[in-house]
């Protein structure tokens, strides 16, 4: 379920690509897209990345703040999770703390799961994409 590959990675931050969203609530911002599974390449329906902007400066508070955000999406998962394992495309996100570190401990619990909701809304609201030859 976690997002390695550079090949999924890259695409999510290329600025010219039009298959590329993303929705911020708070101290969190999820860049997602939709794949095919080959693509994909694995069998997890969602694939997850999580990173802190360079402006937290110690090795230590970006790496608490990345275990904070891993832990709040293990719990709320099941939100993207069931929308995709019926689904013939996968979904890559990438979740980034863009917030004030002093304060992540408090604001990742509240907005990471508020925007997973709305990210499932957004989703479910839209079709899958076609399967191209």
């Amino acid at each position: 379920m976690r997002l390695k590959h550079r090949r999924l990675i890259r695409p999510l931050f290329d600025r010219n690509r039009r298959d590329v969203h993303s929705l911020a609530v708070g101290c969190v911002r999820l860049i997602y897209r939709r794949a095919s599974r080959e693509e994909a390449g694995a069998d997890a329906p969602v694939q997850v990345g999580f990173a802190v902007g360079r402006g937290v400066r110690k090795a230590v508070t970006r790496n608490r703040l990345k275990r904070i955000m891993r832990e709040v999406y293990r719990v709320h998962q099941h939100l993207l999770v069931d929308l995709f394992s019926q689904r013939p495309d996968a979904l890559t996100v990438m979740v980034l703390f863009r917030g004030n570190p002093k304060q992540g401990r408090a604001c990742i619990p509240r907005d990471l799961p508020e925007a997973l909701r709305r990210l499932a809304r957004r989703l479910s609201a839209s079709s899958p994409p076609e399967n191209r030859p």
